[in-house]
């Protein structure tokens, strides 16, 4: 049995600890649910939204509403927001034969902007410099450790060769 204190934020662990995308769970007493996504979206994002019956594997038309007003009328219960922007952010529901989800928040935030570690100016042409994720750091620092002893042997190998051929 369900009960509205089970609604909440549910997610998948595997014994390795990887996580699986997290879902808002909202119990209700009504016969409709809205899928939505629990974390925000990201301005240029794609999202499905989902209007689900609770006794039915068959989703029908649903009509889906932003803030109160009517959006869209689908044939399939399932509505996709292309590249959505911050105007997309808002209250959602939907409405399946008559009943009524309960209401979900989508919220958009903007693109993430890079900061610059450092600027230069060279012959009138500006160079920005990223951050590295810590990562690609890691990698760049192991190949560094394997590359730079190889290429030092490999010179005192071909100094060692050429000086005894010199004779």
């Amino acid at each position: 049995m369900v009960l509205r204190s089970d609604s909440g934020v549910y997610w998948c662990e595997s014994s390795e600890g990887a996580a699986s995308d997290s879902i808002q769970l909202n119990v209700t007493s009504g016969s409709v649910i809205l899928q939505s996504p629990v974390h925000p979206l990201m301005e240029g994002d794609n999202v499905t939204l989902s209007c689900l019956t609770k006794t039915s594997f068959f989703n029908g038309p649903a009509t889906f509403y932003k803030d109160g007003s009517v959006i869209s009328i689908v044939p399939t219960g399932q509505m996709t927001l292309h590249h959505v922007s911050r105007s997309d952010g808002g209250l959602y529901n939907c409405n399946m034969r008559g009943h009524n989800s309960s209401a979900s928040w989508l919220y958009v935030t903007g693109k993430p902007t890079p900061t610059p570690l450092s600027t230069s100016v060279a012959s009138s042409s500006i160079v920005i410099l990223h951050p590295v994720s810590s990562s690609l750091q890691i990698m760049l620092l192991c190949h560094l450790v394997v590359f730079c002893p190889y290429v030092i042997s490999t010179l005192l190998v071909v100094s060692v060769y050429r000086l005894k051929h010199r004779k």
